[in-house]
């Protein structure tokens, strides 16, 4: 029961968050799983909620997944952007800065 009720929590902070990353027909799905699992623990049925936390789990999942590959992404194509404009200064010389008195 404590598993599903925290499901059901990050499952809507992930939709909250990140509905606009997901197409609707995905997004429908995934609505209507929390529903079902919301459902299920307003009847305390054990086996009704476990097998509605399966199946939101398996929802949310593909979901979590896309947003991972989207996000590893758009950090590589940020990595290569910075290192290919940064500039290269090979020329460093260390010194010290002494103050005569």
């Amino acid at each position: 029961r404590n598993n599903a009720d925290s499901l059901v929590y990050q499952t809507e902070k992930m939709l909250k968050d990140n509905g606009d990353k997901v197409d609707a027909a995905e997004k429908e799905a995934i609505d209507s799983k929390l529903v079902d699992l919301r459902k299920a623990l307003e009847s305390n049925d054990n086996d009704s909620i476990k097998s509605a936390t399966e199946a939101l789990m398996m929802a949310s999942q593909s979901f979590a997944q896309k947003l991972y590959e989207s996000a590893s992404a758009n950090d590589a194509t940020n990595t290569n952007a910075a290192g290919a404009s940064a500039p290269k200064d090979d020329d460093v010389i260390d010194a010290e800065i002494v103050e005569e008195q």
